[in-house]
């Protein structure tokens, strides 16, 4: 294995209070050497990191990589592509294929083929109900042990309340915890966009925020009075923020994630009839986004997660109504989160925490950290370099986004992964 140097990076880990720069040594895959200025050694791949930010590689707990059943969306090299290019090197894929992920074959499956791809730690998160039908639970305790790290119906909630609370029980009991994607059927019933001025403007059929806010409550009650965990999926309300910030202050384990396009775009993406732009649950109003910055800052909520969602570009043209939600994330999360950096919003610790450590506790897994003896799992990024969304640069199989045509500012130049360099711009 190559021995690399890295020289003149700004170096940002929490865990070990860096926050400065520095050279790094990496021998053998294994961090040999932090310090402020070495050497290099003869024969030996010299990385000139001036002007960028190192920081521990990032950890996304949901993402839809299609396989089983629909790889002519994305498929796991694909996805694993598009991971690594955004600085990931672990990433939790959702239940919601073609069959679901809910039995102990299915999760072997999905940690195989990322296995045989080999860019990043490719996790699978198993189904909570049986064919995510919501009526029975699955085997979970076979399912944890095949490797499944948590349970979700993602794309649908567990609407049963009872099943919900059995299913927490369950998880908990094992050690492990459900992921609820949170959303009234009864309230969001055909809504295609969020309920206010931009939905009744345009005729488009409206689904209102408490179809979201009245599942977030629930879940955080049935924590609270089961002393289980719960996981609130792609939190996007204001309201449900302020329900999570009473949930913790009672007592209960709830955790939360957001979205990097909940944080950026609002339901104005819908003036053009752009169906790119329809998201479960929907993109929200100004307030909202405003509300769940702070609440990322403050640390009510807990992790970032793109809930990267690749469709067909035929699947994405058909009327809105019709057309799948979902956008694609992993390449995007980078850039925006560094926006709220520089709007001071927060620091780069507080990035670091969000996108890499956080993550990577909840799962059950080693964060990667900057430090001497550790296996080099690191990204480095330039935080002002600007580039354009299009084809060519976007690496997934499917190119849904509202983001197309558009410029970010910041930059994955280079990802390690298990000690090598598997990605590199």
């Amino acid at each position: 294995m190559e021995t690399v140097l890295i020289k003149n990076g700004y170096v940002v880990d929490p865990q070990n209070n860096l926050s400065e720069k520095k050279d790094i040594l990496i021998e053998k895959g294994v961090i040999k050497k932090i310090s402020d200025s070495i050497q290099p050694p003869p024969y030996i791949d010299v990385i000139n990191a001036e002007n960028m930010i190192i920081t521990p590689s990032f950890t996304d707990i949901h993402v839809h990589f299609r396989d089983p059943g629909q790889t002519y969306k994305e498929d796991i090299f694909t996805g694993s592509l598009s991971a690594v290019a955004g600085g990931y090197t672990t990433v939790v894929c959702m239940p919601n294929t073609i069959p679901a992920i809910d039995e102990p074959s299915l999760v072997r499956y999905v940690i195989e083929k990322g296995e045989e791809v080999g860019l990043c730690r490719v996790l699978p998160a198993a189904a909570v109900t049986k064919g995510r039908k919501g009526k029975e639970l699955t085997e979970m305790w076979l399912l944890k042990d095949a490797g499944a790290v948590y349970f979700t119906d993602d794309g649908a909630p567990v609407y049963n309340a009872h099943v919900m609370r059995k299913a927490m029980e369950y998880a908990g009991s094992i050690g492990s915890f459900v992921a609820d994607h949170c959303e009234d059927i009864n309230l969001s019933q055909d809504g295609v966009a969020h309920e206010g001025e931009i939905a009744a403007a345009l005729g488009l059929p409206p689904l209102p925020p408490e179809a979201e806010d009245t599942m977030v409550a629930r879940d955080c009650v049935l924590s609270m009075h089961t002393g289980m965990p719960v996981h609130i999926c792609h939190l996007s309300t204001k309201v449900g923020v302020e329900i999570i910030t009473w949930a913790k202050a009672m007592g209960a384990k709830v955790t939360a994630e957001v979205t990097p396009h909940h944080l950026y775009l609002t339901d104005e993406e819908w003036l053009d009839f752009d169906c790119r732009a329809k998201v479960s649950p929907p993109l929200r109003e100004h307030e909202d986004i405003e509300a769940l910055r702070w609440a990322l800052a403050s640390g009510i909520i807990d992790i970032v997660a793109t809930d990267h969602a690749p469709h067909a570009h035929q699947e994405k043209m058909l009327e809105h109504s019709h057309c799948p939600p979902g956008m694609i994330g992993l390449q995007f999360a980078l850039p925006i989160i560094l926006e709220l950096v520089k709007k001071e919003y927060f620091g780069l610790d507080r990035l670091v925490e969000v996108m890499s450590i956080n993550p990577a506790k909840k799962i059950g897994i080693k964060p990667p950290q900057i430090k001497e003896g550790e296996k080099a799992e690191l990204t480095i990024f330039d935080p002002t370099e600007s580039w354009e969304v299009n084809e060519e640069t976007i690496k997934s199989k499917s190119k849904n986004t509202p983001l197309m045509g558009r410029k970010l500012i910041g930059k994955v130049k280079y990802t390690f992964f298990n000690g090598k360099i598997v990605y590199r711009d």
